[in-house]
């Protein structure tokens, strides 16, 4: 699987490694595991100013939340994770 490194907002690196990707609403979503495989949904912020450059943030509504998360389980659905 793909990993990927993020920098906070403390300035530190983050690896994390790319479970599932998907596009809902227009906006992009990754699901993302760090090194003891807590799993995280992270939603890609694109600055208008600097397109090549993404934020991410971890800051969903609940129902924002609960729609990404049905997706990413329909698309776990044929695999061995499990997406609580």
């Amino acid at each position: 699987m793909e990993t990927i490194e993020f920098t906070d907002e403390d300035n530190n690196t983050v690896e994390y490694e790319v479970i599932e990707t998907t596009v809902l609403g227009g906006n992009n979503y990754l699901l993302v595991a760090d090194e003891e495989d807590n799993a995280v949904i992270l939603k890609e912020l694109v600055s208008a100013e600097d397109e090549e450059t993404a934020a991410y943030t971890e800051e969903l509504t609940d129902s924002e939340r609960d729609a990404v998360a049905t997706v990413f389980r329909q698309l776990l659905d044929d695999s061995d994770m499990r997406l609580d």
